[in-house]
């Protein structure tokens, strides 16, 4: 540095002060439009970052929660985070959440709020997405092509959603996920959910059940599985609630709560002494007399409801017994008291073995008719709803007629159901006895079926006509198919937390901006 000064100033030595000056001030101003290209470089940058940064580049490509190997961006969180909150939004009344106010500013349960806790659940599905995804691709499994159909389909009724409220696709994308959602990254983040959901299928399907297993399973549920048969009777204190200016129910005066009690339970042994010697007709009766409510043979489901649900199941029973259980309430200081009188006899308790039944659907309601009944006082007119059962019957007649002189197949009648059912399902599988309405219940069950086998059923409690066809029986009965269901998800269930354990979980400052 020392040598280039010298030599500056030889070069300057014999020139007049004035040339001296001139090339000084030339120097400076090359040093000053060097600095201002360097700070225009610098501008220019920052305000393309800007660009690059509002235009959401970013934030859809850059990891906002990464779980181990597997990033997130904004995009995805967000597409978790409202997926969460558009299963709430539904039944906000039932939750106590109003949608109008911001979520961060509305308490869940104990202190957390509802923006805390829908964006918690967004991680927990994004967890296991990225756990379900890499083992997925680490084992070459791809997204099946029932699963495929259904992105292409979500897709789809998103572009029909956009187009009916008048917006772009990305208009409405930022709308519903967020302001830097776009098609892509809309389609990407559901893509890997199906692959998520495919693969956990997969893994379901892919465990060994034996025989053995399934009933060791059947023996440790063996409540859930029997179907019992009893006979019970509900017998209330008969008391009448009040309440205070808030609402809450008052607790009942001391003395009037037991004369009731004991009035209840002499009526309960009443009802149990004749349970146990007397004809159905003279139970009846005094059922009747007494003013107690028949609960008999309830859904071995429900049971568990119920206060006599534990001692019908007791393996201890035996057929004939006959039982007196407490039902119980709690008063305003926490405190429990007997409410309620149930006279139960147990019959019995068994296994039923069949096969549950596969069947296409297609549903034709029939259109309402409202009808006046007039009186002499016009404000007492009320309203009757008829149905117009012919017209559905003879469009549902028209449509069979169809589908059978194309040919009659199982796949013309699905695509026949899916085009013209009016919104019930199309498709059932492995359907057990009871899940459907009685008249379809009774045509599944009643008789033996082979595949191909069809029938038009009226269906009073959906007001309309049904046309069934039967596909095939499971192969397992009904229990083991159930049983194997519940070995399966829980093999897996451990398998998902034993591959989440261990996993580097973190956020990045971009997470910041989801949710």
């Amino acid at each position: 540095m020392k040598e280039m000064n010298t030599k500056k100033q030889q070069d300057l030595d014999g020139l007049s002060v004035r040339r001296r000056q001139e090339l000084a001030e030339a120097e400076q101003s090359q040093k000053r439009k060097t600095i201002y290209w360097v700070v225009g470089i610098v501008v220019a940058v920052l305000v393309c970052a800007l660009l690059v940064w509002d235009s959401g580049m970013i934030q859809r490509s850059a990891a906002a929660y990464q779980v181990g190997s597997y990033g997130f961006s904004v995009n995805d969180v967000n597409y978790y985070y409202y997926n969460q909150y558009n299963q709430v939004a539904p039944y906000a009344s039932y939750y106590g959440l109003d949608t109008s106010l911001p979520l961060d500013e509305q308490e869940y349960a104990d202190g957390q709020t509802w923006a805390e806790y829908l964006m918690e659940q967004a991680k927990t599905s994004m967890q296991e997405v990225a756990v379900l995804c890499t083992d997925a691709k680490a084992n070459g499994f791809t997204i099946t092509e029932e699963g495929q159909k259904s992105v292409d389909d979500a897709v789809a009724s998103m572009k029909e959603a956009a187009a009916n409220y008048g917006l772009t696709e990305a208009a409405y994308l930022n709308y519903a996920y967020g302001r830097f959602m776009t098609p892509s990254a809309y389609k990407k983040a559901l893509t890997e959910q199906q692959l998520a959901a495919d693969y956990a299928q997969h893994m379901e399907d892919s465990y060994d059940i034996s025989a053995d297993d399934l009933q060791t399973y059947y023996q440790e549920n063996a409540d859930t599985f029997d179907t019992f048969d009893y006979d019970a009777y509900y017998i209330s204190l008969g008391l009448t609630a009040e309440y205070d200016d808030d609402g809450n129910q008052k607790d009942y005066d001391a003395d009037a709560l037991k004369a009731a009690q004991d009035e209840a339970k002499a009526k309960a042994e009443e009802l149990k002494s004749v349970m146990e010697s007397g004809t159905d007709e003279e139970i009846a009766a005094k059922a009747s007399e007494l003013g107690a409510s028949d609960m008999s043979n309830l859904s071995s489901s429900s049971l568990s409801y119920y206060p006599f649900g534990e001692w019908i199941s007791d393996e201890e029973r035996t057929a004939g017994e006959v039982g007196v259980v407490e039902g119980t309430s709690t008063n305003s200081s926490e405190e429990e008291y007997v409410d309620s009188y149930y006279v139960v006899r147990f019959n019995s308790r068994t296994l039923e073995e069949y096969y549950g039944v596969n069947f296409y659907n297609l549903l034709i309601q029939a259109e309402t008719i409202e009808s006046a009944e007039e009186t002499e006082d016009a404000e007492e007119n009320t309203a009757a709803t008829e149905y117009d059962w012919d017209a559905a019957e003879e469009k549902i007649q028209a449509l069979q007629e169809q589908w059978i002189a194309d040919g009659a197949t199982a796949e013309g009648f699905l695509a026949m159901a899916e085009e013209n059912t009016d919104g019930s399902t199309t498709e059932y599988t492995n359907v057990d006895k009871g899940a459907q309405n009685t008249e379809v219940d009774e045509w599944l069950f009643g008789s033996e079926h082979k595949a191909g086998d069809y029938a038009i059923i009226r269906d009073e409690t959906l007001h309309g006509y049904r046309l069934v066809y039967f596909t095939g029986y499971d192969e397992l009965y009904y229990w083991q198919t159930t049983a194997k269901e519940a070995i399966s998800h829980s093999r897996y269930d451990t398998w998902l937390e034993q591959a989440k354990e261990g996993l580097d979980i973190s956020e990045t400052a971009l997470f910041a901006q989801a949710g």
